[in-house]
């Protein structure tokens, strides 16, 4: 007969490893810790889970097997929850991949400009309005470039707080770099629109990146 068990764990584990645990229920516990729970058909299949968890490396905490009452109540509840866990979006890489979309429409940009007569006379007049040297432009530019494909890295990997305010500082700092140093070709103020908006919804996000539970 199908029991339903809960196995609560040191550390806490997002969604995305309910496929781990043959789809059982994940859940974050205030405490730290993380609740699995779902049914169980035989010894054999909790003892596989078991290992699932040795594996890990996070120590156990306790394993409980539910009342039938509460079993069917949670059964219930998992048949709705992995469907909505497919609509949540890690905020780590949702901002990684906002700027992926931003680093490949200045790429775009840059190379259909390639195409347009007179570029490097528009450069030239650049520098002269600046007062800066054209190699100093394009080292400008190849700087700005580097920060925004660090970005799609440091946003993967930095922790709450310090991503947060990264994403903070650096988006509206690309914002005014792509507004100021755009031009008024459709193509560019396609993409530039197009990576503006990406970064506003970089600098929302990071700004309302409430404390993880």
């Amino acid at each position: 007969m199908t029991k339903l068990y809960e196995i609560r764990i040191e550390g806490q584990l997002d969604d995305r490893w309910q496929d781990w645990f043959d789809g059982w229920t994940v859940t974050r516990q205030a405490d730290g810790t993380t609740l699995l729970s779902g049914p169980v058909p035989d010894q054999p299949a909790l003892y596989g889970i078991l290992r699932r968890v040795r594996d890990l490396g996070l120590p156990l905490i306790s394993v409980t097997q539910l009342s039938d009452a509460s079993h069917q109540q949670i059964l219930n509840t998992q048949r709705i929850e992995p469907m909505n866990a497919n609509l949540k979006f890690d905020k780590k890489n949702l901002l990684s991949t906002l700027w992926i979309i931003v680093m490949f429409c200045l790429l775009k940009a840059d190379i259909l400009s390639l195409f347009i007569p007179g570029i490097a006379d528009e450069l030239a007049q650049t520098s002269v309005i600046t007062g800066a040297s054209i190699p100093q432009l394009m080292l400008f530019g190849a700087v700005m470039g580097t920060v925004g494909i660090a970005m799609i890295l440091l946003s993967r990997i930095l922790e709450r707080g310090v991503n947060r305010w990264i994403n903070l500082i650096v988006s509206p700092l690309y914002i005014l770099y792509i507004v100021v140093g755009g031009t008024l070709y459709p193509h560019y103020i396609f993409l530039a629109s197009v990576e503006v908006i990406c970064l506003l919804i970089i600098f929302w996000n990071a700004l309302k990146w409430e404390r993880e539970s």
